[in-house]
């Protein structure tokens, strides 16, 4: 573990095309942006951050920075818990978390850390080395954590420049992933040399990676395996049980375009068999709500309307509530998983509820964990299985997923490559 990536002439020439490309990108950056701003993707506030300009001070302390990035909102929250505990350990550690979404950057701005000052969260800038040079040179970071599949050409190649260690926790090289790399794969490989460690998020994920001859590879863990179960506020959900009645609340979590459709209808099938039904839909990108209330004329969570006993579906467009509504629920749909291409979401976050829980065809990016927990795990091929399952009145709870040692590892891993550069 105490070894640096080295620096190859490959990735001079690299950085200076991915530089050349960057810069005459600018004008297509900028339009793009804006056009994420009318969308409601993006805060006119937060925007200079896209490119490279901070939005808040750096400490003025001398302690080290540590930068940790996740793409979004299931990244964040699988990687939270290290982030506690590494803050815990290292008093005089500060950690600046970056995300591609808003709605990630306010599951960061949620944690206790973020009042203290010592957990500090920016939108990651384009991945322009003109633009991330900058963000560097602002933020001295003294290493960088990567979660998933956030492999960035600009940002790898200027790290390896920099020397500065790079470290992929829950790495993931899904099949399309490795299709795509498949006639590039040197390219890969030289990109992936900026890494002082990969940590494979599955052993598919980690034979994945060695037949591009990738490495070092740690043995595969989970980290969202580890996550302690979502929070809620246990008040709230007295008041909303003591509002809703007995009624029976299905949740579809973390749903996509061109799901809802074929859940609400689904779920007016079951309703002519269990008219106390209520289907609650939880989109994935909350910003989708409003239209989604006006399409199923439903009534929705961020305008502070209550389903009344003629809605028969309810739209959940709020941050933060998904684990209320699991403590809630009867049972759980998980999204992203029953129109193609999907991958599917986390369903273990509805299984620590202990929720009988049911997935798509189309949960490819989560293979291995869902082979590890099928006895808690329904699937359903489409509408009519959906329909079916719903009608069931009486389903088995399934048991609380067991915790693995996957936070523990990473905790240790980075704390040993990054005091080897400067201790905290």
């Amino acid at each position: 573990m105490g070894r640096y990536p080295s620096f190859t002439p490959l990735a001079a020439p690299l950085l200076t095309i991915w530089s050349l490309i960057g810069h005459a990108a600018m004008p297509w950056l900028r339009r793009h942006a804006r056009k994420r701003l009318q969308q409601g993707r993006e805060n006119r506030t937060r925007l200079p951050e896209r490119f490279a300009r901070a939005g808040m001070p750096r400490p003025s302390h001398d302690g080290p920075l540590l930068w940790v990035h996740a793409a979004s909102v299931g990244e964040s929250r699988c990687i939270l818990p290290v982030v506690s505990q590494l803050l815990a350990d290292s008093p005089k550690l500060t950690i600046l978390m970056t995300t591609a979404t808003l709605t990630g950057g306010e599951t960061v701005a949620a944690h206790p850390a973020s009042h203290t000052g010592r957990l500090i969260h920016q939108l990651i800038p384009y991945d322009a080395p003109h633009l991330l040079e900058r963000f560097m040179a602002y933020w001295q970071p003294i290493g960088l954590v990567l979660t998933e599949s956030e492999l960035w050409p600009g940002l790898l190649c200027l790290s390896r420049q920099k020397k500065l260690p790079v470290m992929l926790l829950n790495a993931r090289l899904s099949p399309r992933s490795a299709a795509r790399w498949r006639w590039a794969s040197p390219l890969l490989r030289h990109l992936l040399e900026a890494c002082h460690w990969i940590m494979p998020r599955s052993m598919d994920d980690a034979q994945a990676f060695a037949r591009f001859g990738i490495g070092p590879l740690l043995p595969p863990a989970d980290l969202k395996e580890d996550s302690p179960p979502l929070p809620f506020d246990a008040s709230e959900a007295v008041t909303l049980r003591r509002q809703l009645g007995e009624r029976s609340i299905f949740v579809a979590a973390s749903t996509h375009p061109g799901e809802e459709e074929i859940i609400i209808a689904a779920a007016r099938q079951a309703k002519k068999e269990r008219p106390d039904l209520l289907t609650v839909i939880i989109p994935r990108h909350p910003e989708r709500g409003k239209e989604l209330a006006q399409t199923h004329q439903a009534p929705c969570r961020s305008k502070g309307q209550v389903p009344g006993g003629g809605d028969d579906v309810w739209i959940i467009d709020t941050l933060g509530e998904v684990g209320l509504f699991f403590q809630l629920a009867e049972r759980v749909f998980i999204g992203n998983s029953l129109v193609p291409p999907g991958g599917g979401h986390n369903p273990l976050e509805s299984l620590h509820f202990r929720r009988p829980t049911a997935i798509g065809p189309y949960m490819q990016n989560w293979t291995a964990l869902c082979a590890r927990h099928a006895g808690s795990l329904h699937p359903v091929e489409h509408q009519e299985a959906l329909a079916r399952w719903l009608k069931a009145r009486h389903l088995p709870s399934p048991r609380p997923p067991q915790q693995n040692q996957a936070g523990r590892q990473a905790i240790r891993l980075i704390k040993d490559t990054i005091l080897t550069k400067k201790s905290f």
